[in-house]
């Protein structure tokens, strides 16, 4: 069940040119609420509807500052959503032992929203939750942005433990350590370029969420998806040439694994949705969506 708030609710949405953006509570039995931000265009809209699945320590608002507008006031309609205890979502108090299984059911929740399949834009750990639900949920999409790829962090994180000793640590101590300030720090120092503003990239630092070590350390773990060419499914990864997460070379291989087409974007890193440049990768995005009818 979806409880929208108005504008002077509990989530006061900003006004957007050419784009209505509304808030609400996905609720369900049994389960915690999950935060819901949909942008609609003015207009009529065209194609499937969006899905946008944020990473670790992200929430909805990520996709909300660049990428739901954008996509919005070019007549798409988009919505995002945050996995519990994340953003405003219910499971705050649970959320240490929140393991991957708990956030696919909360991504067939989201996925679930609307009365044609969506389709699903995933970024990093949101992207291997995507690639798992292949074959398992309808969609007629899917985009993987700066994606854990097919295996998860198996390779991944032996290569950054091995390369970037000091990405590691503050990995490391984000996964492990309660609360939000080493994600915070995380974020702040490893995963915006250069080219951000320093005043944007440390307010964005500053509202990343804690996240569930348990599912991080499950991510460790290879549970091989159903390749989107076998499923049928129109697939796109995007990678950043600055990202010293997810390489070139990473992407390249999930668009492999997939039959994906693949484009590496420069002068941009990890979270490509925020950083200097955002805009640029959304154009990308729906280029390739009207390139394939979708």
């Amino acid at each position: 069940m979806m409880q929208e708030e108005d504008q002077g609710g509990r989530f006061p949405m900003a006004a957007v040119a050419g784009a209505r953006v509304t808030a609400a509570m996905l609720g369900r039995p049994g389960g915690p609420a999950l935060e819901w931000i949909e942008a609609q265009p003015a207009g009529q809209p065209r194609g499937a509807p969006l899905l946008f699945v944020h990473g670790a320590f992200g929430a909805a608002w990520i996709w909300q500052e660049v990428f739901l507008p954008h996509l919005a006031r070019r007549g798409r309609r988009a919505a995002a959503f945050s996995l519990r205890g994340h953003g405003r979502s219910q499971g705050g108090r649970t959320l240490r032992s929140a393991s991957l299984t708990d956030y696919l059911d909360d991504l067939r929740l989201a996925a679930g929203q609307w009365s044609e399949p969506p389709v699903v834009i995933g970024h990093s750990l949101g992207a291997l939750l995507a690639q798992r639900l292949i074959g398992q949920v309808p969609m007629r999409g899917l985009i993987l942005l700066a994606p854990l790829p097919p295996d998860g962090l198996t390779l991944v994180g032996t290569r950054i433990a091995l390369t970037d000793p000091g990405f590691w640590v503050e990995a490391l101590a984000g996964s492990l350590l309660p609360g939000r300030e080493p994600a915070v720090a995380l974020s702040r120092h490893w995963l915006f370029s250069e080219g951000l503003p320093l005043d944007r990239a440390q307010r964005y630092a500053a509202r990343m969420s804690a996240e569930s070590p348990v599912a991080l350390a499950e991510a460790h773990w290879p549970v091989l998806p159903l390749s989107a060419a076998f499923a049928g499914l129109p697939a796109f990864v995007v990678g950043g040439a600055l990202d010293r997460m997810i390489w070139p070379a990473t992407t390249w291989r999930t668009a492999l694994y997939h039959g994906a087409a693949h484009r590496t974007v420069p002068d941009i890193a990890h979270f490509l949705q925020l950083d200097y440049g955002a805009e640029g990768v959304a154009r990308l995005v729906l280029d390739w969506l009207d390139e394939h009818g979708l």
